[in-house]
């Protein structure tokens, strides 16, 4: 057999595959498969010549990645439960169905990455923790509705500060230093740039300041111009009281 012959045959097979792939059980079947599997499937039907169907690739991806990040999410919430660490009945309350519906709503729209689907994700197990109570639950909706507003590197920023809270950074930082990161942007900047790994690249961070000050996470720079390097005094490191909750609910389960 001659290697065009070859070709044909595979292409003819592989539109098979694709046909089979695109009603309900045949997908259902295909996300079940290894990922090396999944992967080596992708990778010979972009190589192939089958030009008509590859429109259709970045659906098919994108339901593979939807299809991980819900079975992974069916394993842990299953998980939880065996360990007692979320309630049972989790999806009794009106508030808790809302929230889990908004979080696999998310993830059917936006296919989240890593950063975000945690956050999302403890969020959501914060709410429906055997310790929550019903101001938790409503804190929960509320905040996920705000971690659908961030993007990941907005949530490594509101981490970094976080860990520096609870006093998770390098024993050799200047303490003088750590007390003008209270109210000083650039020394703030500084520090939040160096625990997430960027050195001195702390132009990443202002690139991410406004949406985090507007959905009161952070504490917002002070109005007038002559002390554009002011923000308003936290205890925090700028964290807002309502930032620190946030990132309670989104690090728990992280």
């Amino acid at each position: 057999m001659s290697d065009a012959d070859r070709e044909k045959r595979r292409d003819i097979n592989m539109k098979k595959e694709i046909i089979d792939i695109k009603n309900k059980k045949g997908l259902a079947d295909f996300l079940r498969q290894p990922t090396i599997k999944i992967a080596e499937f992708l990778t010979g039907f972009l190589t192939s010549n089958l030009n008509d169907y590859k429109l259709s690739t970045g659906h098919l991806v994108q339901a593979v990645l939807k299809g991980n990040l819900f079975t992974q999410l069916e394993r842990e919430i299953n998980k939880y439960i065996e360990d007692g660490k979320i309630k049972e009945n989790y999806f009794s309350t009106n508030l808790n169905q809302q929230t889990l519906y908004e979080l696999l709503k998310f993830i059917d729209t936006d296919v989240p990455d890593k950063e975000r689907f945690k956050a999302i994700k403890s969020i959501f197990f914060f709410s429906v923790s055997v310790e929550s109570n019903e101001k938790d639950e409503v804190l929960a909706y509320e905040f996920l509705q705000t971690a659908k507003k961030l993007s990941s590197t907005e949530i490594l920023i509101l981490k970094a500060n976080f860990e520096i809270v609870l006093g998770k950074f390098p024993a050799d930082l200047d303490k003088e230093i750590l007390r003008n990161a209270q109210s000083k942007r650039s020394v703030w900047k500084m520090i939040m740039a160096k625990q997430m790994g960027y050195g001195e690249l702390h132009d990443i961070i202002t690139k991410y300041e406004t949406n985090l000050e507007s959905l009161g996470l952070i504490s917002p720079r002070c109005a007038d111009a002559r002390f554009s390097d002011d923000f308003e005094p936290t205890k925090k490191y700028r964290l807002t009281e309502m930032g620190y909750k946030f990132c309670e609910f989104m690090m728990k389960y992280d």
